[in-house]
Protein backbone atom coordinates (compact mmCIF):
# COMPACT_ATOMS: atom_id res chain seq x y z
CA UNK A 1 0.00 0.00 0.00
CA UNK A 2 1.29 3.44 -0.94
CA UNK A 3 1.66 6.21 1.60
CA UNK A 4 1.77 9.47 -0.35
CA UNK A 5 3.49 12.20 1.68
CA UNK A 6 3.16 15.79 0.52
CA UNK A 7 3.39 19.30 2.00
CA UNK A 8 0.16 21.16 2.67
CA UNK A 9 -0.21 23.89 0.03
CA UNK A 10 -1.24 27.44 0.89
CA UNK A 11 -4.63 26.76 -0.72
CA UNK A 12 -6.14 23.29 -0.50
CA UNK A 13 -8.05 22.10 -3.57
CA UNK A 14 -10.71 19.35 -3.71
CA UNK A 15 -9.18 15.94 -3.11
CA UNK A 16 -10.39 12.44 -3.94
CA UNK A 17 -10.69 9.90 -1.17
CA UNK A 18 -7.68 7.58 -1.59
CA UNK A 19 -8.89 4.08 -2.38
CA UNK A 20 -5.54 2.43 -2.94
CA UNK A 21 -3.44 4.02 -0.23
CA UNK A 22 -3.10 6.74 2.35
CA UNK A 23 -2.55 10.47 1.92
CA UNK A 24 -0.24 12.14 4.43
CA UNK A 25 -0.11 15.94 4.73
CA UNK A 26 2.84 17.66 6.43
CA UNK A 27 2.84 21.28 7.56
CA UNK A 28 5.02 23.56 9.71
CA UNK A 29 2.45 24.96 12.13
CA UNK A 30 4.23 28.23 12.84
CA UNK A 31 3.89 29.21 9.18
CA UNK A 32 0.21 28.22 8.85
CA UNK A 33 -2.39 30.99 8.90
CA UNK A 34 -5.40 30.16 11.03
CA UNK A 35 -8.66 31.70 12.12
CA UNK A 36 -10.15 29.81 15.08
CA UNK A 37 -13.45 31.64 14.59
CA UNK A 38 -13.99 30.01 11.18
CA UNK A 39 -11.88 26.84 11.51
CA UNK A 40 -12.83 25.52 14.96
CA UNK A 41 -16.08 24.76 16.72
CA UNK A 42 -16.94 26.41 20.02
CA UNK A 43 -16.15 23.14 21.79
CA UNK A 44 -12.72 22.96 20.16
CA UNK A 45 -11.97 26.55 21.07
CA UNK A 46 -12.95 25.78 24.67
CA UNK A 47 -10.63 22.74 24.67
CA UNK A 48 -7.79 24.87 23.35
CA UNK A 49 -8.35 27.52 25.99
CA UNK A 50 -7.64 24.94 28.70
CA UNK A 51 -3.98 24.98 27.70
CA UNK A 52 -2.26 27.55 29.89
CA UNK A 53 0.94 27.88 27.87
CA UNK A 54 0.37 30.32 24.96
CA UNK A 55 2.51 28.38 22.47
CA UNK A 56 0.79 25.07 23.22
CA UNK A 57 -2.61 26.74 22.98
CA UNK A 58 -1.65 28.31 19.64
CA UNK A 59 -0.27 25.03 18.28
CA UNK A 60 -3.51 23.25 19.20
CA UNK A 61 -5.58 25.87 17.37
CA UNK A 62 -3.38 25.81 14.26
CA UNK A 63 -3.37 22.00 14.14
CA UNK A 64 -7.14 21.76 14.57
CA UNK A 65 -7.76 24.35 11.85
CA UNK A 66 -5.36 22.50 9.56
CA UNK A 67 -7.14 19.19 10.22
CA UNK A 68 -10.56 20.61 9.46
CA UNK A 69 -9.32 22.27 6.26
CA UNK A 70 -7.66 19.05 5.04
CA UNK A 71 -10.76 16.95 5.76
CA UNK A 72 -13.02 19.57 4.16
CA UNK A 73 -11.05 19.24 0.92
CA UNK A 74 -12.06 15.55 0.78
CA UNK A 75 -15.65 15.99 1.93
CA UNK A 76 -16.47 19.05 -0.16
CA UNK A 77 -17.79 21.11 2.73
CA UNK A 78 -16.83 24.02 4.94
CA UNK A 79 -14.19 23.26 7.60
CA UNK A 80 -16.73 23.95 10.35
CA UNK A 81 -19.13 21.44 8.78
CA UNK A 82 -16.69 18.51 8.93
CA UNK A 83 -18.60 15.99 11.12
CA UNK A 84 -15.94 15.10 13.68
CA UNK A 85 -17.16 12.87 16.52
CA UNK A 86 -15.37 11.13 19.38
CA UNK A 87 -15.32 7.47 20.37
CA UNK A 88 -15.80 6.52 24.05
CA UNK A 89 -11.99 6.41 24.30
CA UNK A 90 -11.72 9.96 22.99
CA UNK A 91 -10.47 9.20 19.48
CA UNK A 92 -11.73 11.73 16.90
CA UNK A 93 -13.50 10.07 13.95
CA UNK A 94 -15.71 11.13 11.08
CA UNK A 95 -19.42 10.43 11.36
CA UNK A 96 -20.35 7.55 9.06
CA UNK A 97 -16.84 6.11 8.94
CA UNK A 98 -16.42 6.42 5.16
CA UNK A 99 -13.08 8.18 5.65
CA UNK A 100 -10.49 7.63 8.36
CA UNK A 101 -7.94 10.13 9.60
CA UNK A 102 -5.41 10.84 12.31
CA UNK A 103 -3.50 13.92 13.42
CA UNK A 104 -0.25 14.48 15.27
CA UNK A 105 1.49 17.73 16.12
CA UNK A 106 4.64 18.42 18.07
CA UNK A 107 7.30 21.13 18.27
CA UNK A 108 5.75 23.19 15.46
CA UNK A 109 5.16 20.28 13.05
CA UNK A 110 1.77 18.79 12.13
CA UNK A 111 0.95 15.66 10.15
CA UNK A 112 -2.50 14.57 8.99
CA UNK A 113 -3.09 11.07 7.59
CA UNK A 114 -6.24 10.28 5.57
CA UNK A 115 -7.27 6.91 4.19
CA UNK A 116 -10.04 4.35 3.53
CA UNK A 117 -9.03 2.27 6.58
CA UNK A 118 -8.00 3.05 10.13
CA UNK A 119 -4.72 4.96 10.35
CA UNK A 120 -2.52 6.33 13.11
CA UNK A 121 0.38 8.75 12.86
CA UNK A 122 2.94 10.10 15.29
CA UNK A 123 6.03 12.30 15.07
CA UNK A 124 8.87 12.90 17.51
CA UNK A 125 11.74 15.35 17.49
CA UNK A 126 15.17 13.77 17.27
CA UNK A 127 16.94 14.43 20.56
CA UNK A 128 19.06 12.60 23.14
CA UNK A 129 16.99 10.50 25.55
CA UNK A 130 19.12 9.73 28.62
CA UNK A 131 16.08 8.10 30.28
CA UNK A 132 15.39 5.70 27.38
CA UNK A 133 16.45 2.56 29.28
CA UNK A 134 14.12 3.39 32.15
CA UNK A 135 11.21 4.18 29.82
CA UNK A 136 11.66 0.85 28.06
CA UNK A 137 11.60 -0.97 31.42
CA UNK A 138 8.51 0.94 32.51
CA UNK A 139 6.33 1.05 29.41
CA UNK A 140 7.46 -1.57 26.88
CA UNK A 141 6.32 -5.18 26.70
CA UNK A 142 8.51 -7.91 28.14
CA UNK A 143 9.59 -9.30 24.69
CA UNK A 144 10.59 -5.76 23.70
CA UNK A 145 12.58 -5.25 26.89
CA UNK A 146 14.47 -8.47 26.23
CA UNK A 147 15.19 -7.50 22.62
CA UNK A 148 16.23 -3.97 23.60
CA UNK A 149 18.79 -5.23 26.14
CA UNK A 150 20.24 -7.60 23.52
CA UNK A 151 20.79 -4.84 20.95
CA UNK A 152 24.26 -3.24 20.65
CA UNK A 153 24.43 -0.12 22.86
CA UNK A 154 25.00 2.09 19.82
CA UNK A 155 21.73 0.91 18.25
CA UNK A 156 19.52 1.34 21.32
CA UNK A 157 18.82 5.11 21.02
CA UNK A 158 17.39 4.64 17.52
CA UNK A 159 15.56 1.50 18.64
CA UNK A 160 13.88 3.38 21.47
CA UNK A 161 12.83 6.40 19.41
CA UNK A 162 11.51 4.31 16.53
CA UNK A 163 9.75 1.95 18.93
CA UNK A 164 8.10 4.75 20.88
CA UNK A 165 6.97 6.59 17.73
CA UNK A 166 5.59 3.41 16.16
CA UNK A 167 3.79 2.44 19.36
CA UNK A 168 2.07 5.82 19.49
CA UNK A 169 1.05 5.53 15.83
CA UNK A 170 -0.48 2.06 16.24
CA UNK A 171 -2.32 2.88 19.45
CA UNK A 172 -3.68 6.11 17.98
CA UNK A 173 -4.92 4.13 15.00
CA UNK A 174 -6.58 1.56 17.25
CA UNK A 175 -7.95 4.31 19.47
CA UNK A 176 -7.04 2.80 22.83
CA UNK A 177 -4.54 5.44 23.94
CA UNK A 178 -1.26 5.06 25.79
CA UNK A 179 -2.69 2.52 28.22
CA UNK A 180 -1.93 -0.21 25.65
CA UNK A 181 1.81 0.46 25.38
CA UNK A 182 2.86 -2.73 27.13
CA UNK A 183 0.35 -4.90 25.24
CA UNK A 184 1.71 -3.88 21.85
CA UNK A 185 4.83 -5.77 20.81
CA UNK A 186 7.04 -4.45 18.01
CA UNK A 187 10.26 -5.51 16.39
CA UNK A 188 12.53 -2.82 17.85
CA UNK A 189 15.64 -3.54 15.76
CA UNK A 190 16.06 -0.39 13.61
CA UNK A 191 18.20 -2.34 11.16
CA UNK A 192 14.99 -4.00 9.95
CA UNK A 193 11.67 -2.50 8.78
CA UNK A 194 9.28 -1.80 11.68
CA UNK A 195 6.73 -4.55 12.30
CA UNK A 196 3.88 -5.28 14.70
CA UNK A 197 4.40 -8.68 16.34
CA UNK A 198 1.39 -8.71 18.65
CA UNK A 199 -1.36 -6.39 19.78
CA UNK A 200 -3.43 -7.01 22.92
CA UNK A 201 -2.04 -10.56 23.09
CA UNK A 202 -3.16 -11.41 19.56
CA UNK A 203 -0.65 -12.16 16.76
CA UNK A 204 -1.32 -11.23 13.16
CA UNK A 205 -3.06 -7.94 13.94
CA UNK A 206 -3.22 -6.67 10.36
CA UNK A 207 -1.46 -3.39 11.18
CA UNK A 208 1.41 -2.29 8.94
CA UNK A 209 4.08 0.27 9.82
CA UNK A 210 6.44 2.64 8.05
CA UNK A 211 8.82 5.36 9.24
CA UNK A 212 10.33 8.37 7.51
CA UNK A 213 11.82 11.79 8.24
CA UNK A 214 9.13 14.35 7.33
CA UNK A 215 11.55 17.27 7.86
CA UNK A 216 15.05 17.57 9.23
CA UNK A 217 15.22 16.72 12.90
CA UNK A 218 11.99 14.70 13.13
CA UNK A 219 11.00 11.06 12.86
CA UNK A 220 7.46 10.10 11.84
CA UNK A 221 5.66 6.76 11.91
CA UNK A 222 2.41 5.72 10.29
CA UNK A 223 0.32 2.67 11.12
CA UNK A 224 -2.29 1.43 8.65
CA UNK A 225 -4.80 -1.36 9.18
CA UNK A 226 -3.94 -2.99 5.87
CA UNK A 227 -1.94 -6.15 6.44
CA UNK A 228 0.26 -5.26 3.45
CA UNK A 229 3.67 -3.62 3.28
CA UNK A 230 3.71 0.19 3.16
CA UNK A 231 5.69 2.18 0.61
CA UNK A 232 6.34 5.82 1.54
CA UNK A 233 6.33 8.04 -1.57
CA UNK A 234 7.25 11.72 -1.29
CA UNK A 235 5.16 13.95 -3.55
CA UNK A 236 5.04 17.64 -4.34
CA UNK A 237 2.09 19.67 -3.12
CA UNK A 238 0.24 19.47 -6.45
CA UNK A 239 0.78 15.78 -7.12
Amino acid sequence: MRVRVRPVPEVLTPAAVPGDGVDVWVAPLDARPHDPATGMTADERARGDRYKHPRIRDQFARARCLLRNVLASYLGCRPLDVPIEYTPDGKPVLAGGALHFNLTHTEGLAIVAVGPVRVGVDAEKLRPMPTADGLVDRFFAEPERVQYRELPPGVRPEAFLRGWTCKEAVLKGVGCGARGLDRLVLDLDPRRPPRVLALHDSPGTGWSLACWHPVDGFLAAIAVESGTALEVIRCEAGE
